[in-house]
């Protein structure tokens, strides 16, 4: 029948099976077996000796008394038209095996009592349908090995990649192969009579009616594929004709149960994407399938590793990772669970995990307090009355409790890093008010020195300054602050109210005061006209200020270096991290609740931008990076927040002090405001220049050597991007843009809570 080896039948995907007792079958196996480019392996004697002990388990037989059998066995049988012979033409090989019942027998003879013989039968009249064959492939191999079912419906249009050869059972002999065609061989190696159905193009619309019912409906759907829409189709698919569902994640061993087929009103993917339609999962990027990927698995629920590789994906790695430990578990879990449902046991919906870390009790998380925990005014109230100047003269006019409160309410809404809200006034019996700082609730790696809240004092102060002289109140600002971390800033007196607003500089931005916001969106860029620059630029001359502006767009890709790097370096630090863990309000409620902090909804985040952020709240995942030098994805979220800017901003002082930077807080609202009052966004991104400080000016930093060494080059970068002076400070940074409106604005403590009378 052949002369040479059949390249051409090497792609087939089903061996052929040829019976000995059908004259053109045994024409067809004598041919190959004198073919000699044909491996034949015949170890019948052997199949026949297991079913002779298969049939005498009682009785212990000899080696002999086995022979003696094998040879009573075929005296009256042709050994070689016994049983089959199958021909694998992948493999050029002829195997003789025993007929399909006693194959079937010996082969899942130790399966006894794990799966009883009459459960054997019945799982033999079952059809599971596997749809991708990566981790699926473990799945149909370890169900194969069982033979948990009659029939395997396998899909998927992928071709074997190197890439894949971490976790698939295959080598490089099959690169380039169909994954569902290497599957469906592996199956037949090992069990040639188990029926295997392929669907090569993979599921769509036109064939997954086929998939699911052709020639009788699964029993069991198993979805493993990795294209969304996909996945919600099979779903829909499936619940309309009553077929379960299971899926392994292959991340702590997660195994999920969809129990379509006794609730058939039960929500898709347990009504974790409601909302979403087929035709918005088929076109998503690589990052917005992510932030679906993590709807449907659940963000809280992933592995350290899995949480530090979703943030590296688009950076270092191109896709979610898998391994083989994992999709070997998956497999195995799969074919466990899957078995018993075909069977009829009571499997229920859900979720259930097999995660190993857990069990062994590795990277075990760290408890910590998401808010922090403040002292209430009146708690720290002796503290600061026992700072309170006795010396500053009574105010010619005493506020009205509505005046006071009034007045407050626009100095309280200055911004203030990470929302902290670092004040608290104290309004004497002279009718005095004195600003003091709240050293707890400021205390953070970004306040170096207190240096963060004297810039949020410096806003507040202007903001008092020009509501005040809208109102016609004349005031007289007294300074206190000589050295840094001081707690009392500064007095106000009251010198006299008149009946019309005072002509103070920039009063006219008293009407701004309660436009101003930060806007984090990220809109395609927009240069600002010169004028607009100008105008801003005329606002921070003042008082030993001086500002720089770059709009260069080669300027503003390094300066996303810079930034991307210095947010890498920030999460690093074990302060740092923490600072940012209980700065953020990661949910509405804490938002509402605390009143300070960053709502996370302002940080105008994207799906899969929020759940990276959200990652962040395990330490370990930071820690995980720290350790192995990784975390280059921690700097995508800066990098759109920099490269769409219209222009950047950077407040200098001439002198590293405390009145430089209440100086520049002044001048940054006055910006601010001006700003958001012609339709331009305002967004800080000054985090690395208080760690700038911080580096340079402490040596007990916090900072590995390797680390501080990374940030120093990273100042020298970006002091060459501003051609800094000598001597000159820089003391606040900030991206103007034109963002629209913002979705949500942040929220203000009530003015009693910042406020102590005495």
């Amino acid at each position: 029948m052949f002369t040479k080896p059949r390249i051409g039948l090497q792609n087939q995907t089903h061996p052929l099976i040829f019976n000995p007792k059908n004259l053109y079958d045994w024409e067809e196996i004598q041919e190959l077996r004198t073919n000699d480019y044909v491996l034949v392996v015949d170890e019948i004697d052997s199949q026949v000796c297991d079913l002779i002990k298969a049939e005498n388990p009682e009785v212990q037989l000899s080696k002999s008394e086995i022979a003696g059998k094998l040879n009573d066995f075929f005296s009256e049988i042709e050994k070689d038209r016994f049983g089959n012979w199958v021909f694998y033409p992948w493999k050029n090989t002829l195997v003789h095996i025993l007929p399909e019942m006693e194959f079937v027998r010996v082969r899942t003879l130790r399966n006894n009592y794990k799966i009883t013989p009459s459960e054997q039968k019945d799982l033999g009249t079952k059809i599971v349908g596997i749809v991708g064959l990566s981790v699926g492939q473990s799945i149909a191999l370890a169900m194969a090995l069982e033979r948990s079912c009659g029939e395997m419906r396998l899909a998927d249009f992928d071709t074997l990649e190197l890439s894949n050869l971490n976790r698939l059972k295959a080598g490089v002999t099959s690169l380039g192969i169909e994954k569902v065609v290497i599957a469906a061989r592996e199956i037949s190696e090992i069990d040639p009579y188990l029926k295997v159905t392929l669907f090569r193009e993979g599921i769509n619309e036109e064939n997954i009616g086929d998939f699911l019912l052709k020639s009788g409906k699964l029993d069991l759907l198993v979805d493993e594929c990795d294209s969304l829409d996909v996945k919600l189709l099979l779903r829909e698919e499936a619940k309309k004709v009553g077929i379960p569902v299971m899926m392994d994640t292959s991340d702590r061993g997660m195994l999920d149960v969809e129990r379509f087929d006794i609730e058939p009103d039960r929500p898709l993917f347990h009504g974790m994407v409601e909302g979403i339609n087929k035709a918005e999962l088929a076109s998503l990027s690589n990052k917005e399938r992510v932030a679906i990927v993590l709807k449907i698995t659940g963000l809280e629920t992933l592995s350290l590793r899995m949480k530090a590789s979703l943030l590296e994906i688009g950076s270092t790695i191109t896709s979610w990772p898998q391994l083989a430990s994992g999709v070997f578990l998956g497999g195995a879990s799969v074919a466990h669970v899957g078995r018993r449902l075909l069977l009829g046991d009571h499997v229920p919906s859900g979720r259930f995990y097999v995660d190993f870390d857990d069990l062994v009790k590795i990277d075990q998380p760290q408890e910590f307090a998401v808010l922090p925990n403040y002292q209430p005014v009146s708690e720290i109230s002796k503290k600061i009355l026992d700072q309170v100047p006795g010396h500053i003269l009574q105010s010619g006019y005493i506020l009205s409790p509505e005046e006071l409160k009034m007045i407050l309410s626009f100095a309280n809404m200055a911004p203030s890093g990470g929302n902290i809200q670092p004040w608290i006034w104290v309004f004497d019996r002279k009718g005095v008010l004195h600003l003091f700082h709240d050293q707890k609730r400021s205390r953070s790696m970004l306040d170096f020195k207190g240096t963060g809240s004297l810039i949020a004092f410096g806003a507040a102060l202007e903001n008092l300054r020009l509501i005040t002289a809208r109102e016609g109140i004349e005031i007289e600002i007294i300074n206190h602050i000589r050295e840094f971390e001081q707690d009392l800033i500064c007095s106000i007196r009251f010198v006299a109210k008149f009946k019309s607003p005072l002509q103070v500089p920039f009063s006219e931005l008293a009407a701004g005061i309660t436009l101003r916001c930060t806007n984090r969106k990220n809109t395609g860029r927009q240069l600002l006209d010169s004028a607009q620059l100008q105008e801003l630029s005329s606002l921070a001359q003042s008082n030993g200020i001086s500002l720089k502006i770059t709009e260069d767009a080669k300027d503003l890709e390094s300066l996303a270096e810079v930034v991307g790097g210095m947010d890498r370096m920030r999460f690093f630090h074990e302060e740092g991290l923490m600072d940012f863990i209980k700065e953020v309000r990661w949910t509405e409620k804490d938002a509402i609740e605390s009143k300070d902090g960053i709502d996370i909804a302002t940080l105008e985040m994207s799906a899969t931008e929020r759940a990276a952020m959200g990652l962040l709240k395990d330490p370990r995942t930071v820690r995980f990076f720290r350790k192995f030098l990784m975390g280059y994805g921690l700097t995508k979220i800066s990098k759109d927040t920099l490269t769409t800017s219209s222009a950047i901003m950077l407040l200098q002082g001439n002198e590293f002090s405390p009145i430089s930077y209440l100086e520049g807080g002044k001048a940054l609202q006055r910006i601010w405001i001006k700003a958001n009052m012609m339709g331009i966004s305002v967004q800080p991104v000054a985090a690395m220049l208080f760690i700038f400080q911080k580096v340079f000016k402490e040596t007990d930093h916090g900072f590995t050597k390797n680390e501080a060494e990374e940030i120093k080059k990273l100042k020298i970068k970006f002091d060459s991007l501003f051609k800094r002076e000598l001597g000159m400070q820089d003391l606040f940074m900030f991206r103007l843009n034109k963002a629209g409106e913002p979705s949500v604005r942040a929220y203000r403590r009530d003015v009693e809570e910042t406020l102590i009378l005495v």
